[in-house]
């Protein structure tokens, strides 16, 4: 018989832990301290396995089922769920360590270290904090594209800050180039952003100062 959502609630815990069976290798384990576990049991090279599949009433009976049910599948196609769990665990720990904004503070302690002079850290410090990490922090290196690069880029370019775009151009690729050193990532997406940077506007020349250059050059090639 099938465990029911009532048994399931209603079960009273004992002196030592005891589980009810849902069948399909499903049970709900209830500890002395009346914490209730899902566990679902397999058979996979010889031994018979368990893994946890949440607890009780978080995980609703239901829920258990169609968890108990995926990991029956696994099984079937020789995938240890237990395995899997690991190595998706593994992979999201990876991911955590592989952002934009791991590789980049470690890109900025190494500048730091090589003596770079504070103004220079302070300025490199506020447009981190200010454009580059909001916008790229939180995203793991290897999922970072040309066009994430180039919609910084334009963002920055959108307010006249071309001085700024120029330099975060400069700081994306020294970020992209340490990271593929270490071999935390293999492409570098800010690459080519020079090629599609928009044109900062032109010098303009105050009058007087033009003359006077003028006046101050001529001086100049009399007297040669």
């Amino acid at each position: 018989m099938f465990l029911t959502a009532r048994q399931a609630q209603a079960a009273k815990p004992r002196p030592k832990a005891y589980g009810i069976p849902d069948g399909g290798g499903l049970t709900l384990w209830i500890a002395p301290d009346d914490h209730r576990y899902w566990h679902f049991r397999y058979r996979m090279g010889g031994k018979q396995p368990r893994i946890s599949l949440g607890t009780y009433p978080a995980v609703s009976l239901q829920q258990a089922r169609e968890r108990a049910a995926e990991c029956r599948a696994l099984v079937a196609n020789g995938i240890d769920p237990r395995k899997k769990r690991r190595d998706e665990k593994h992979r999201d720990a990876l991911v955590q360590i592989n952002t934009f904004k791991a590789a980049a503070e470690y890109w900025y302690k190494h500048k730091a270290e090589a003596g770079r002079a504070a103004a220079t850290l302070a300025k490199i410090r506020t447009y981190l904090d200010k454009d580059i990490l909001p916008e790229l922090g939180d995203k793991p290196l290897q999922h970072i594209t040309h066009a994430d690069c180039a919609r910084l880029q334009e963002r920055i370019e959108k307010r006249d800050a071309h001085n700024v775009a120029k330099k975060t151009r400069g700081w994306l690729k020294q970020i992209f180039s340490q990271a593929i050193a270490r071999g935390l990532c293999e492409n570098n997406p800010a690459s080519e952003l020079r090629a599609i940077a928009a044109a900062g506007p032109a010098v303009k020349h105050h009058p007087h100062l033009w003359r006077s250059s003028r006046r101050a050059g001529s001086g100049r090639r009399s007297s040669e």
